[in-house]
């Protein structure tokens, strides 16, 4: 391998993705808008379905309560502390008025209670709501909080009445005391973004690995690329070289995307949270081994989409083997995004793709053991060599790159 010919070859390849501009423009303009415009739309759609949840608490009472005297309990006892729980007119029909989104809920308050109140007894409420329906399933807790409450001061009463101090019945105080770095990110963050990022480099460099090998083979110009002074390893690491590098600012430019995304719209990441933070931080040591450990993912993708590009006929049968990488980066995404970097085991600090995943996760989620950063970052320059390996094995062979 003559490191003068890959050079050259290196920048011919560059040369010549840089002369196509609807590729420019796909794969490093277009995220950069794109991005920023779907976490708004999500972001303010999350957003707008948790204010729904925490100022449209609408409640309705069946007919067999629908009296001025249960009105007006409920309304001075049950929701004078709770001024966003709306008591609207009574529902004939509570199942149908739920169904058709009339009101989210329909309370039926026992006909005695007066009467069991004076007697010491309990008494029922029925409430009647949608429990498939995600909104009424938040709004349940903000109105089941105000009937404990007025539960407790019917209580707090009764011991009052008896000269009973009312912290009897709280032997046990719990007080929380959250250890979490207020550095550590958000939640949604340490899920999403891990799979997001393996997605964006999976995907990163197939436009210029379907071109680079199956597009000059389709327009004829491979067979004169091979005839000339440089060596098949030369053209190869040539190849493998601009594919990484367009790899790479493909997925800076969707994460630039990604950020400026977050900040003009952070409810996405905040769990719908209006004006929630995201609070992060990353230590160099770590962010080091990001990069490299990130840099080293994109390398052997490279060199994978190559060896597929060398073997597939044409341009649309490299597109369509290619676009399986996609799954497999969803994959471990998808299987890891619930654990908590708590939850990590070694082994998955070893295995391709998924160590990058994991170790992108355990560093948002503030958790950082630099030992097994390091044998992500070993594994990772392995796997980039047997890659190396496997798409020059493909290479070298006549029967594999001239396939009919």
């Amino acid at each position: 391998m003559n490191w003068k010919h890959v050079w050259i070859v290196f920048k011919k390849e560059v040369k010549d993705i840089a002369r196509d501009k609807r590729t420019l423009i796909t794969n490093l303009l277009v995220p950069v808008i794109l991005m920023p415009l779907l976490f708004t739309i999500l972001g303010g759609g999350m957003e707008k379905m948790e204010n729904d949840i925490n100022e449209n608490v609408t409640v309705a009472l069946a007919p067999e309560s629908n009296t001025q005297k249960i009105r007006d309990m409920v309304r001075q006892e049950i929701f004078v502390d709770y001024p966003k729980i709306k008591l609207v007119k009574s529902a004939e029909d509570p199942k149908e008025a739920i169904r058709k989104n009339d009101v989210r809920f329909v309370l039926n308050i026992q006909a005695d209670y007066e009467d069991r109140l004076k007697e010491g007894a309990p008494f029922s409420i029925t409430v009647l709501y949608d429990q498939s329906d995600t909104k009424s399933a938040g709004s349940y807790a903000i109105l089941a909080k105000a009937i404990d409450a007025f539960s407790r001061r019917i209580v707090l009463k009764r011991l009052t009445e008896k000269d009973i101090d009312p912290q009897i019945l709280e032997p046990i105080r719990i007080v929380q005391n959250n250890t979490a770095d207020e550095k550590t990110s958000n939640l949604m963050l340490m899920m999403i973004l891990p799979m997001l990022v393996a997605t964006l480099i999976a995907v990163g460099g197939i436009p210029a690995a379907t071109d680079l090998v199956a597009g000059e083979k389709e327009r004829g110009t491979f067979e004169p690329l091979l005839t000339t002074q440089a060596g098949r390893m030369s053209i190869l690491i040539g190849k493998y070289l601009t594919v990484t590098l367009f790899s790479l600012v493909s997925v800076i430019a969707q994460m630039i995307g990604i950020l400026i995304g977050i900040m003009m719209n952070p409810s996405f990441f905040t769990m719908g949270e209006a004006g929630g933070n995201l609070r992060f931080f990353i230590p160099p040591t770590a962010l080091a081994f990001l990069i490299l450990i990130t840099i080293t993912l994109g390398m052997v993708f490279s060199a994978i989409q190559l060896a597929i590009s060398t073997y597939a006929r044409s341009f649309k049968e490299a597109q369509t083997y290619l676009s399986f990488l996609v799954f497999i980066a969803i994959v471990p995404g998808y299987a890891t995004m619930m654990l908590q970097p708590g939850d990590l085991k070694l082994y998955m600090f070893s295995v391709p793709l998924l160590n990058a995943i994991a170790s992108l996760k355990m560093i948002l989620g503030g958790v950082i053991n630099y030992t097994y950063l390091g044998i992500a970052l070993g594994t990772s320059a392995v796997y980039v060599i047997l890659s190396l390996i496997f798409a020059a094995s493909l290479f070298n062979r006549e029967k594999y790159l001239f396939r009919s």
